[in-house]
């Protein structure tokens, strides 16, 4: 599975508000990364964004609980993706930005 490739596709995902695809397609990668000692530490960002960008369709499902459970998992992970430097990094910035819009559009 090439990151980059599946990052640029999540993106595309979450442009066109398909949260649980992209959610899916997080999680995927996030189970790659979380066993291999050398990335483990960036599968935390990966473990957020997996969070982060289901909490809308769980409002949108009138989760509203659960949805801001899972948003404050994501805000746990958050800081790592300005803190950690990864060649993924541009991508990873890209992804917290439209979650942020899609959260301002979606969850008032």
């Amino acid at each position: 599975m090439d990151i980059n490739l599946t990052l640029k596709k999540i993106i595309l995902f979450l442009k066109n508000d398909e949260f649980v695809k992209s959610h899916d397609l997080f999680e995927k990668l996030w189970r790659k990364y979380k066993d291999n000692e050398d990335t483990r530490k960036e599968s935390f960002i990966l473990k957020a964004f997996v969070n982060g960008s289901v909490t809308i369709a769980l409002y949108k499902m009138q989760r509203y609980e659960h949805s801001l459970n899972i948003w404050n998992t994501y805000k746990k992970y958050e800081y790592l993706i300005d803190e950690i430097e990864s060649i993924n990094s541009e991508n990873y910035k890209k992804i917290k930005e439209i979650i942020y819009k899609k959260r301002e559009i979606y969850i008032k």
